[in-house]
């Protein structure tokens, strides 16, 4: 089966300026090419107006309108299509730009004479005004993202063009599901994110990482570090430690908060037992949660993303949002807490560094368990199989 899909995000090895924020769609994609189907992505990337002010001058216009052919990435032909969001802060294009953008999609694959079998459009919100003037005629899916649910709360006259333009809605959790919902905007069907088979933790490495001997409790974070990820609230929770319990705070990625970050840490006296990393490979990544004990992620709003999943699978007690999707069960397979609370994380972290080591291994084994039910192969097939019968 031909698939195309068009999304606001994917990875680009050889394009280090391209702000990479999540490579959920690309984990998806390359499943489906493991099961023999033809998987290109077109990547419509907008380049934010505090880009175009913060690096004048760096920016190659000449490319932008354009399709690029990128090089495959583990078999799926990707294209690119770069545009300027030009409004500041906004998310979406002008209506000359979203003509000219349809104009030459509809170009680039009349010449190239595709026509794929469906058409899956992740960030639907993005391409309103673009979908509905393509020349491609299949079954067409959008999946919904958090950051959609704002676009839709925001300009609801988007809702009747969404619902015109697509044989299938769905979504990429259920808690996001039912805000939808709220507004008019009914999905049938979930994308939900899965996890690699092989990298999930054996019960031989698990018994290996909880057997280790007494040490400082480690805590690790891995996102971009935004204001809405909370990451101040963590450091204020664990510097109720400071000179009482040792511990280790590794936090993963980069961002707008990364300097008041450490300026957070030296004001809170816990610098020495902060370790700020910057960006990481994946497999960097999942090496640091392989050490940590703890994973730590209270975002407002947040839905349940694939960082968790991934911190679940290396034997990690995750605490989350209470907010976030339903994977996450408080006291059963991890912890919620009251996004960018403090207090009731620090209490939370409290009762994890006192209670018996047996107890935080059940709870970590209990994620790990939940995973090994999520894998990409599963995840991907059920989410391309709900939208063929939808």
């Amino acid at each position: 089966m031909k698939i195309l899909v068009i999304t606001t995000f994917y990875p680009h090895p050889e394009r280090k300026d391209l702000l990479r924020d999540t490579s959920a769609v690309h984990y998806i994609a390359r499943e489906w090419v493991k099961q023999g189907h033809q998987v290109t992505v077109l990547h419509c990337y907008g380049h934010y107006f505090r880009e175009l002010v913060k690096e004048l001058g760096k920016h190659d216009f000449r490319r932008y309108g354009k399709i690029q052919e990128c090089p495959n990435n583990e078999g799926v032909r990707v294209l690119l299509l770069e545009e300027q969001f030009w409004l500041r802060n906004a998310k979406w294009y002008l209506p000359v730009q979203q003509k000219k953008m349809a104009v030459a999609i509809n170009q680039y694959f009349h010449e190239k004479e595709y026509e794929p079998d469906v058409l899956l459009v992740h960030f639907p919100t993005n391409y309103v005004g673009i979908v509905e003037r393509l020349d491609i005629h299949c079954k067409k899916a959008a999946v919904f993202h958090k950051t959609d649910l704002g676009t839709v709360l925001a300009k609801p006259e988007v809702c009747p063009t969404l619902r015109k333009t697509y044989d299938v809605l769905g979504a990429r959790t259920s808690q996001l599901q039912k805000k939808l919902a709220k507004t008019g905007i009914r999905t049938t069907f979930l994308a939900q994110s899965g996890i690699d088979e092989d990298i999930i933790m054996t019960d031989e490495e698990f018994r290996k990482k909880w057997a280790e001997g007494p040490h400082p409790m480690r805590v690790v974070y891995a996102g971009n570090l935004l204001p809405d990820k909370n990451v101040d609230a963590v450091l204020t929770a664990l510097s109720s430690w400071k000179d009482k319990r040792p511990f280790e705070f590794t936090i993963i990625g980069d961002g707008v908060c990364l300097q008041p970050c450490i300026r957070l840490a030296e004001k809170l006296g816990i610098a020495d037992s902060c370790r700020f990393t910057g960006r990481l490979t994946r497999e960097q990544t999942l090496e640091a949660f392989r050490k940590a004990e703890v994973f730590v992620m209270i975002s407002s709003p947040e839905t349940l993303g694939l960082v968790y999943l991934e911190a679940m699978s290396q034997g990690c007690v995750a605490i989350g949002s209470r907010n976030e999707d339903g994977i996450l069960v408080d006291g059963k397979n991890g912890y919620l807490v009251e996004p960018g609370n403090a207090e009731e994380l620090r209490a939370r972290l409290d009762a994890i560094a006192q209670a018996p080591a047996a107890e935080n291994q059940a709870a970590a084994y209990a994620g790990l368990k939940t995973i090994r039910e999520m894998t990409s192969q599963k995840t991907a097939r059920q989410y391309l199989e709900q939208v063929l019968k939808g």
